[in-house]
């Protein structure tokens, strides 16, 4: 299914008084005693070590910090990355663990058609010359406006960023030097260079007893043939509750497998890669749903380099109940997984969808009691993980979003429920996203949503997330509400959420009327602009929530916004500070997270 235009340009809104309005309220600038501070949640339990390039040794240009769209720096992990542009320019990662492979983050500029070219970079380790990386701005450089082109001529370039990995033939110990430098040989005008994860990669899994092997069917591992009738006849010939083997290798497979009641599984996804046009495995339509289907340990590589909101280029799609998706790698696709419903116990985990120009993983309509959890998303094209409670299909109810890495997501939000209800959001670690019209955790009743019920956003650590709106021409919010068209009752329950460095404001409330927020124990550490930004009638109750390192705080003004005096109703349970009295005029310019950032 479409997107159906879930990122369509937002209407203007401003809140224009001049005076500055108090509440009378004292402004409290540290916790009260005995108040309880946020941990904030940790994320996924990832397989790989992230170094960021700006902290390594360079001869190379650091950018940033900076949270000004158009800059390549404001869409690198921690607003920060080095650009290499010369012949004998480098950045070295020194590896902190042992590591098999090397994963790293990468733009080249685009080329003034948006026509497709590659470039090599240099590799060495422990100053030993390796075979050069091919690099390209295919799947990188967009412009203009929703839904987005190739053609520099439209204006607004982003989404600068693609990645670029490989498996060595051994292992080296923690301490090894791996140096990405500018030979003569190296074509491209620059390099930049935002990070590089080291991973210690597995063996390859062996083969199951009893399963079909997609070679024997005729799958050519080379991917030098069309592997799709191999696969489909795989299928066929294990049956129902039956299991597909995929040896290592490159099987092309440009279109859609079809699967029910069936396990598909790899030798891991570092070793087992389904490439093509636009590979996927998809379930049957709702309402009758596929069951039973188990996908695990391959790689999903497709070859979409635009953005286009009819068309059918999923990882994973179509509709599965009971069933698992586990352990895939999947990049340069439209979306990850997008699972039209109804459809109920689909749980993802350890999922690693890199590149996409839309979501990352979409629940749209009726899917319940469903996971998605132990997951790094990075680097979409719309919100990394999302529930989307379209009402002409059903609620999303009953599911949660656990334990998972959400980064750099360049347009909408990290997380996101559009309507929905009985839901959680859990033990997420937010970094760096809604680099534009959007911010870290939303909840939203938008795009025709059913109502939105219970939320329980507990245990999340939310850094760098949220930039400035290009048409509402104020910030977005790390945590914000949004109650677009029709009123929110919730109970929306934030509690032990954690929120770093916001590049604008911390917590957002707009449009319409949010009731039933509460947040106990929230803890605001450094924020560009306001604490708490009301831009709407709500009601909320604030137990131990506290900020400090407030722009507007820290040059003697009220620490939060609000132009709606007797329609924010703030009902103080105790142990607050830094977030009273409010403010209400003219947007004011923020003040940006200092260089260097958080160290994670």
């Amino acid at each position: 299914m479409p997107l159906s235009g879930r990122s369509l340009r937002r209407i203007a809104m401003f809140c224009g008084a001049a005076a500055l309005v108090s509440t009378g309220l004292p402004l409290a600038t540290t916790a009260a005693a005995g108040t309880a501070t946020a941990t904030g949640g940790a994320g996924a339990s990832l397989p790989y070590t992230e170094v960021e390039a700006a902290h390594e040794p360079t001869n190379g240009t650091v950018i940033g910090p900076s949270f000004t769209q158009g800059q390549l720096a404001d869409e690198a992990s921690g607003r920060v990355a080095v650009t290499l542009q010369g012949t004998g320019k480098y950045v070295t990662f020194t590896t902190p663990v042992a590591t098999n492979s090397i994963d790293f983050r990468y733009s080249i500029p685009d080329s003034a058609t948006g026509s497709v070219y590659t470039a090599p970079l240099s590799l060495y380790v422990d100053g030993a010359k390796q075979p050069d990386f091919t690099l390209t701005n295919a799947y990188s450089w967009y412009y203009g406006i929703y839904p987005f082109t190739n053609t520099p001529s439209s204006g607004n370039p982003h989404h600068f960023f693609d990645e670029v990995h490989r498996l060595f033939n051994s292992t080296y110990p923690a301490g090894t030097t791996f140096t990405l430098k500018v030979d003569s040989e190296d074509t491209a005008s620059s390099y930049t260079i935002d990070l590089a994860d080291f991973e210690n990669v597995a063996a390859p899994l062996a083969q199951p007893a009893g399963s079909v092997s997609v070679t024997s069917k005729g799958a050519d591992p080379t991917g030098a043939a069309d592997s799709t009738s191999a696969f489909d006849a795989a299928i066929a010939a294990a049956g129902p509750g039956g299991t597909v083997w995929i040896p290592q290798g490159t099987y092309d497979v440009p279109g859609h497998i079809s699967v029910n009641d069936v396990t598909v599984a790899g030798a891991g996804m570092w070793y087992s890669t389904i490439t093509g046009t636009a590979p996927g495995f998809y379930g049957n339509a709702a309402p009758k749903p596929s069951t039973k289907v188990h996908l695990s340990n391959f790689a999903i590589v497709g070859n979409v380099q635009q953005r286009c909101d009819g068309c059918q280029v999923n990882g994973i799609g179509g509709a599965m109940s009971d069933s698992t998706v586990s352990d895939l790698w999947i990049e340069h696709l439209k979306v990850g997984a997008w699972m039209d419903g109804p459809m109920t116990n689909l749980t993802f985990s350890g999922m690693r969808i890199r590149d996409t120009t839309a979501d990352g993983i979409n629940l749209h309509g009726g899917v319940t009691g469903s996971t998605i959890t132990d997951s790094n998303v990075r680097n979409t094209g719309d919100d990394g993980i999302a529930l989307w409670a379209d009402a002409s299909i059903g609620a999303d109810s009953q599911d949660t979003i656990s334990n998972n890495t959400v980064q750099l997501q360049q347009l909408a939000n990290g997380i996101a429920g559009y309507g929905g209800d009985h839901n959680t959001i859990s033990g997420n670690l937010v970094e760096d996203t809604g680099i534009t019209q959007g911010g870290g955790i939303h909840i939203g009743q938008r795009f025709k949503s059913t109502p939105v019920g219970l939320y329980t956003i507990s245990n999340n650590t939310l850094i760098r997330d949220g930039d400035l709106d290009p048409n509402w021409k104020f910030g977005v919010g790390a945590l914000w509400f949004d109650a677009q068209q029709a009123t929110i009752t919730g109970p929306v329950d934030v509690s032990n959420a954690l929120i770093e460095q916001s590049p604008y404001e911390a917590i957002q409330w707009i449009q319409g009327t949010v009731n039933g927020v509460s947040l106990d124990t929230v803890t605001i550490s450094g924020t560009g602009t306001f604490a708490l930004q009301d831009q709407t009638g709500a009601s909320v109750t604030v137990k131990n929530v506290t900020a400090s390192g407030v722009a507007q705080a820290d040059q003697g003004k009220a620490p939060s916004y609000s132009c709606d005096v007797g329609h924010f109703i703030l009902t103080d349970q105790g142990g607050n500070s830094g977030i009273t009295p409010t403010q209400c005029g003219p947007w004011p310019a923020p003040v940006y997270p200092p260089y260097p950032t958080t160290t994670r």
